[in-house]
């Protein structure tokens, strides 16, 4: 096996799909999402965060409870990188569109909480808090790199599009790809805001990527 079981269970959460996984390497996997996402102003509370034990407990509270939320929904969970998680749904199942939005929603109720938590423990109000979440849909390979990487690494544009929304993101929000938007029953389509830039030309500009269709959704207020 190109994955050993314990690397598996990392991504995973379970040993579901194990045995036939080898199948999925090196070869698109069609119809997949990428969510992309980060706790926001992490480095303005690092530095008004005097005891490093606390911010450590604050990174950790978010990175392991959305991590909890993401494998519980069924993703494939594919790094924590700092403040940062990369997740995708179809490896194994089919994309549930409405379902990742309420995944969108229960972590930015937990970055919340999160932030509300630290913010009581230190001085300097920060003002931009919660996470940004950049979603798109289409194909993913998970390349295997054995000699090079203990596993495989996602190799997708839509990975670099939903990093680039995520990036251009507004607190507390998603900003999803055509392509996702299209995946959503109407009721909730009319609840996403069509994006443009100032520019006013349709879409938004991302680097290194071009204009591209985005909507935002916010989640309801609970």
């Amino acid at each position: 096996m190109a994955v050993d079981k314990e690397l598996y269970e990392f991504h995973f959460g379970s040993l579901d799909g194990w045995e036939t996984f080898d199948e999925k390497l090196d070869q698109p996997i069609e119809d997949c999402c990428v969510m992309a996402m980060d706790f926001c102003s992490y480095s303005a509370f690092v530095r008004e965060t005097s005891d490093i034990s606390l911010a450590h407990k604050m990174l950790s509270a978010f990175c392991d409870g959305a991590r909890d939320i993401l494998i519980e929904s069924g993703a494939l969970v594919d790094r924590v990188q700092g403040d940062g998680l990369l997740a995708v749904w179809g490896v194994h199942h089919k994309v549930d569109a409405p379902k990742i939005l309420q995944v969108a929603a229960r972590i930015h109720t937990l970055a919340q909480n999160t932030a509300s938590v630290w913010q009581d423990s230190i001085d300097r109000v920060i003002e931009t808090q919660g996470a940004r979440i950049g979603l798109s849909y289409g194909p993913v390979t998970l390349l295997s790199l054995p000699t090079a990487y203990p596993g495989f690494s996602l190799l997708s544009e839509i990975v670099n599009l939903a990093a680039r929304l995520e990036a251009r993101a507004d607190p507390g929000t998603v900003f999803m790809t055509n392509r996702f938007e299209n995946l959503l029953p109407p009721p909730l389509q009319k609840s996403c805001e069509n994006l443009s830039d100032e520019d006013g030309q349709p879409g938004l500009k991302l680097k290194n990527v071009g204009r591209v269709q985005a909507f935002r959704w916010t989640p309801p207020a609970t």
